[in-house]
């Protein structure tokens, strides 16, 4: 990885995310309603982690603290320092867990001397998964099934969240068509990419959608992949049947395009629904949107997201 990359990833995830909750007046934790005071506005833990069972250098965890409303450039500071650490486990059945303390990793922030020393503050990795990324990624891998604990202690604080990952829908196919001409790119051509998968029969099933394309290519990170591109579905009408998704949005032909579709349980569905809600909204005086993560603790907000991940690529034609 270089440096081009990790500037691509830190603001296309920390900043992203911190934005959009800043722009909506400092969310409140878990499962309350936004509420906005000008007065006094108490700064924040956001986490942002994620976990999946593809790609072990997509397992990270990003904290940062948020700034005061008045803060003239509407940006956080990341919290170092800070002990982080993940379990794996299973469900007891009745809303408790069993968690394995053998499998517990530490995460801390990177030592990748290819990233600027302020990129790396708050960008907490398994770093067995930075040592190897030159000759294949090891370290933290997650387990379809499985429940995981993140737990984080910062200035005295403690968090936690727990997520899983559902089990896996493959992608049965990618096909590009429905062509069309770009006129507010100087009429170049495109087409669209259709996705075809069986959804399982069972209800409940959530599905996150991103892609990576020429240009986001060299990017890194989940916020790299997902901006303004992503497309929530729910398989509430559509349970056991197979689909076919044709996305809206529009490729160059020749473009190799890289999909991966990803089942998710329904809290961090909702928290990222929820999330792409309040981004798209007008501002911390327009309608409030109520934002619900999976983190608890005291003044905190975000989501520990258990990703599922099938993907295949395509080179887009007519």
């Amino acid at each position: 990885m270089n440096i081009v990359l990790h500037r691509l990833f830190v603001t296309s995830t920390r900043l992203n995310l911190l934005s959009a909750m800043l722009m909506m007046g400092l969310i409140s934790s878990c499962e309350k309603d936004i509420v906005i005071d000008l007065k006094d506005n108490e700064p924040q833990l956001i986490v942002e982690a994620y976990i999946n069972n593809l790609m072990p250098e997509y397992n990270y965890v990003i904290l940062t603290k948020s700034m005061d409303y008045f803060s003239p450039d509407f940006q956080g500071v990341a919290v170092s320092n800070a002990q982080v650490t993940i379990t794996e486990g299973e469900s007891n059945g009745d809303g408790t867990y069993k968690w394995n303390s053998s499998s517990r990793i530490v995460l801390e922030e990177t030592n990748n001397s290819g990233i600027p020393p302020e990129y790396r503050q708050g960008l907490y990795v398994d770093q067995r998964t930075v040592a190897t990324l030159r000759t294949g990624p090891t370290g933290l891998i997650a387990k379809p099934g499985k429940y995981y604990l993140l737990e984080i202690s910062s200035e005295g604080k403690n968090y936690s969240a727990v997520t899983t990952l559902p089990s896996i829908v493959t992608i049965d196919s990618l096909t590009t068509g429905h062509s069309y001409i770009d006129e507010a790119e100087g009429n170049i051509p495109k087409a669209r990419v259709t996705v075809s998968y069986k959804d399982p029969d069972t209800i409940g099933n959530r599905q996150l959608f991103y892609w990576r394309q020429n240009k986001n290519r060299d990017g890194f990170g989940w916020g790299a992949l997902s901006n303004n591109r992503r497309i929530n579905g729910t398989d509430d009408l559509t349970n056991g049947q197979y689909l076919k998704l044709t996305q809206p949005y529009g490729f160059n032909y020749n473009e190799l395009v890289t999909y991966y579709m990803i089942s998710v349980s329904r809290e961090v569905y909702t928290f990222w629904d929820s999330f792409n809600k309040a981004r798209n909204n007008d501002g911390p005086f327009s309608t409030p949107v109520e934002l619900i993560g999976n983190v608890k603790g005291p003044n905190v907000t975000g989501c520990f997201s258990g990703f599922s991940v099938s993907t295949k690529s395509v080179v887009v034609k007519p």
